[in-house]
């Protein structure tokens, strides 16, 4: 799917920006391994870079399901964008697994994160997979596996639209 919008000046110096379509590096979302595929850019000579990303909630429901389904342990920003996908503070995080208050923190720090035990992995998941109506989850979950598997540096996850919706795709590691 291609979006289109008619050229707009530029707000910071009024000259017309260039339109292109360009694979976006999707970090801001949390997870840092996610490329958006051709994504509307607007350019100027100025400096300015101006990105249209549509159907965000979609996109951000989608990204939560595929860590859903993933394979190995959730590491710790990924246990963060679940919380917040699911609009819980950690002191919710925490009364809803049944965890000290200060646990969900343990497992989201950046330096040397306390990794989440196998059983409240799995209920996450299941928590995010009944918010967000994820049907096919409950049937895959047996299979997943949780130990341990290769780091998020060697994992790419391109997400793409169409005019049916976003849709990701998991690539192997170069």
């Amino acid at each position: 799917m291609t979006i289109e919008f008619p050229a707009q000046p530029c707000p910071a110096c009024d000259q017309e920006m260039t339109v292109t379509h360009e694979d976006l590096h999707y970090e801001e979302c949390g997870l840092p391994y996610v490329v958006l595929k051709n994504i509307y850019t607007e350019r100027c000579e100025c400096g300015q870079i101006f990105r249209t990303i549509p159907k965000m909630a979609e996109l951000h429901r989608l990204l939560a399901l595929q860590l859903v389904k993933k394979s190995g342990p959730l590491e710790n920003f990924e246990i963060t964008y679940l919380r917040k996908s699911l609009g819980w503070s950690k002191a919710d995080l925490a009364r809803k697994l049944h965890v000290q208050r200060t646990q969900p923190s343990k497992w989201e720090r950046e330096e040397n994160p306390t990794k989440m035990n196998p059983q409240n992995d799995l209920l996450l998941r299941a928590l995010v997979a009944v918010n967000n109506r994820i049907t096919s989850y409950v049937d895959n979950m047996e299979n997943l596996n949780v130990k341990a598997t290769r780091p998020h540096v060697h994992r790419t996850l391109e997400a793409s639209i169409d005019e049916k919706g976003w849709h990701t795709e998991e690539l192997e590691a170069a």
